[in-house]
């Protein structure tokens, strides 16, 4: 049986900014369970103030910078924002999104499309191009998202959307993220005192939301009720106009323009009762799921999905749009009555614990779009698809170890990997072949052997192989492997690039020849969003046509195991002869000119004045041994420096140090450093290639500039001085690493790729 892939959806909005309908996309795609689902966002125009959440939570998001009025550059740039994630399912969500994303999901040959719609009506009437743009687009829509009961007339009746594609998914909240804990911090900043009664409302300063009503109303409570104050909580053009109503009402000392803020949840907990006034189009407002989950009594308005959430003379009281006094009224009893707002606000949490949960809300959302996408594969029995790694040579290096691990972790019944050498079996072969992996050798014996393709031609056949991988740095299986896989009729070819930064020491990932023809690969498996952008500004992948392919992040992976104890630390530094008590600073990597090591060689000697009993660890081996060795002598640290060679278990070395260092001049995404984090060690590393995808300065461990030995020399002096520093970054390493980097999610990746592609095909 097959394992399901994971569906991927594509978010298109037109920013994030701090809005209600922004905070549902946002939340939506960092709760979506990554074990069924592979969540994408694209901004039209900028990212706004929530898209550093969607970055923190490794959702992938981009933002494209466009203004209405580049709409048709704005359309070519989404086209290829979807083809290069290849979603099957776009949700869009605002007019602009609405329109060109549908349009795009087209050229992009998306398979389904769907409007996520949050308002319940239009503040004015619907254009004639809008119209038309509605009726042409409607038979390429799957399916129209709304987030509560009122908008199925305003969708059917004046929009025109057939009843059938219309689902509805109401919004939903944490209410463990709404405990009031921080109300007294919070009421405190904002100079209230301990016995005012707070009035607030959460919503842009948009005309819709009403506020001069609000303002209206404030000014009634305030002669009814001393103790009286108003927050304003949210921006917009029309500040400088609320402001001067609040003067002319007389109550401006009593108002508090709090201006966009993030910590809404601090706010509404100083609030005694909440209230939204909006007169028309209010849909789901999740600032009122909020505050009823913060145990807030709130006075609305009976507009839209609001009375679908409120319920009159039990959670809070509805009033009508545009009166003040009805607003005033109800809000003067309830600040009468703390009993009153004590039920009233016990009664609301309870509601949105029973009926509007976040966790509820995303459930539903991810039975509709499975629903909608309606994979095709559905379980049913295939035989393993078989997937040919073909290499120059089965080399120690980080990339072949690495494709051993992924094939031992495969699932036998999905895929079944071989591995074909152009040349000799190299190092590795036999450990393949333990795994279970059949090797097959093609003895290529120069450069111009002209047995070599029709050999791999006729090996491809025999093997029945379903697809072929090769990589950048094996330059003849690069072009050879897919040559091969044309002729002998293989359905899918794949290339994974694992290097990048190669400019600036002359070189390239992929040569020129490989970018040209990239079109005739079937994907370009890649590390790290960061990677894809070198190689489109560096590389010019992607430029022309013929430059274009399918590009997939598929990170590094390793087998993460128990976190390291006192005794296993003490046994590696014992294997290593290293002193229990010293500073170990360790380096795993090839001894070659990329890997800089005289960089950390000049720093460890800055470090060895402050810690002459420090030791540095040179795990690799390769052309420069003899030449450092020589290098450390010269510098007076070869009594300190322990050189290893190459060692089959790095992982059981690791725990010996206590930080490992890679002071590289360009690399994509090493190993030894997600090796390293999963032992809990933090990292000093250079600052180049995918090095900021695995380690964010000051977090998991330091980021220096690349050549700069006393920058590398004062960090780790930073680190041998403070053991407790050392401990909080190696746990933060190990936690990104099993999130991000665990040899089964690699597996996974690949799986789920070839599953894809063969389909396709």
């Amino acid at each position: 049986m097959t394992s399901p892939r994971r569906l991927r959806v594509a978010f298109v909005v037109p920013d994030l900014g701090l809005g209600g309908a922004e905070r549902h996309v946002t939340t939506l795609v960092r709760r979506l369970d990554r074990q069924r689902f592979e969540p994408s966002v694209v901004c039209l125009g900028r990212e706004g103030e929530l898209f550093a959440s969607l970055v923190e939570s490794s959702v992938p998001a981009v933002a494209l910078h466009r203004t209405k009025r580049q709409a048709a550059r704005c359309l070519v740039d989404l086209v290829r924002a979807l083809r290069r994630t290849a979603p099957d399912v776009v949700v869009l969500r605002g007019y602009n999104a609405e329109l060109l994303g549908r349009v795009a999901a087209v050229l992009a040959r998306i398979p389904r499309s769907v409007v996520w719609v949050h308002n319940c009506g239009d503040l004015g009437p619907r254009g004639l191009v809008r119209r038309v743009a509605d009726t042409v687009l409607d038979p390429v829509t799957d399916a129209y998202f709304g987030v509560a009961h009122a908008q199925v007339p305003y969708l059917v009746e004046e929009v025109g959307v057939p009843r059938r594609k219309v689902r509805v998914i109401h919004n939903g909240v944490d209410p463990a993220a709404f405990d009031g804990r921080t109300g007294a911090a919070a009421r405190s900043s904002l100079g209230l005192r301990g016995d005012d009664l707070v009035v607030g409302i959460v919503a842009a300063l948009r005309p819709e939301k009403d506020h001069e009503t609000f303002l209206r109303a404030a000014a009634l409570v305030a002669a009814a009720q001393p103790r009286a104050r108003f927050l304003v909580v949210g921006d917009g053009p029309r500040r400088p106009v609320l402001e001067d109503l609040a003067a002319r009402l007389g109550i401006s000392r009593r108002v508090d323009f709090t201006g966009a803020r993030r910590d809404v949840g601090s706010l509404l907990a100083t609030m005694d009762v909440f209230v939204l006034c909006s007169y028309t189009i209010e849909c789901f407002p999740m600032a009122l799921l909020e505050a009823m989950a913060s145990s807030r009594p709130a006075v609305c308005t009976a507009v839209g999905g609001v009375p679908e959430m409120v319920d009159d003379g039990v959670t809070g009281y509805l009033v009508p749009p545009r009166d003040p006094e009805a607003l005033a009224d109800r809000l003067i009893s309830l600040l009468r009555d703390e009993g009153a707002r004590q039920a009233f606000g016990t009664a609301a949490r309870v509601r949105v614990a029973r009926e509007f949960t976040l966790e509820r809300s995303v459930q539903e959302a991810e039975r509709r779009l499975l629903e909608i996408a309606q994979p095709p594969r559905g379980g049913a029995a295939r035989r393993p698809l078989r997937l040919a790694l073909v290499l120059d040579e089965t080399s120690v290096g980080g990339v072949e170890m690495l494709m051993l691990d992924v094939f031992r972790s495969f699932d036998p019944a999905t895929v079944q990997p071989v591995l074909i050498s152009l040349r000799a079996p190299g190092p590795l072969a036999d450990e393949y072949r333990a795994a279970g992996v059949p090797v097959d050798v093609m003895g290529r014996t120069g450069k111009f052997d002209l047995r070599t393709l029709p050999r791999l031609v006729a090996t491809l056949r025999r093997r029945d192989v379903d697809a072929v991988l090769v990589t950048h740095h094996h330059r003849a299986a690069l072009a050879l492997g897919r040559l091969a896989a044309r002729l002998a009729g293989v359905r899918v070819t794949m290339v994974a690039a694992h290097d990048m930064d190669l400019t600036g020491v002359g070189g390239r990932v992929l040569p020129r020849w490989a970018v040209t023809t990239l079109r005739e690969t079937d994907a370009l498996v890649l590390l790290a969003p960061s990677q894809g952008e070198y190689l489109h500004r560096e590389e010019r992948v992607g430029r022309r046509p013929w430059s274009r392919t399918r590009e997939v992040v598929i990170p590094n992976g390793v087998r993460v195991g128990p976190l390291p104890d006192e005794v296993t630390k003490r046994a590696a530094r014992h294997r290593l002869g290293l002193p229990d008590e010293a500073f170990v600073i360790g380096i795993v990597a090839r001894l070659s000119a990329q890997k800089a090591h005289h960089v950390l060689f000049e720093a460890f000697v800055i470090v060895r004045r402050t810690y002459p009993t420090a030791r540095l660890v040179v795990v690799g081996g390769g052309a420069r041994d003899q030449e450092l060795r020589e290098l450390a002598t010269a510098l007076g640290i070869a009594d300190g420096v322990r050189f290893t060679g190459v060692l089959s278990d790095v992982s059981a070395v690791l725990p010996a140090f206590d930080v490992t260092c890679l002071s590289s001049v360009h690399e994509g995404v090493p190993m030894a450093v997600i090796e390293s984090l999963a032992s809990g060690v933090p990292v000093v590393a250079t600052d180049c290639g995918a090095m900021r995808d695995m380690v964010v300065d000051g977090e998991q461990g330091f980021l220096v500039p690349v050549k700069d030995a006393e920058a590398l020399a004062d960090r780790l002096l930073t680190l041998a001085g403070n053991p407790g520093l050392r401990e909080r970054m190696g746990a933060r390493g190990r936690e990104h690493v099993l999130e991000h980097h665990r040899i089964e999610q690699t597996a996974r990746g690949y799986e789920e790729l070839l599953m894809d592609l063969v389909d396709a095909r």
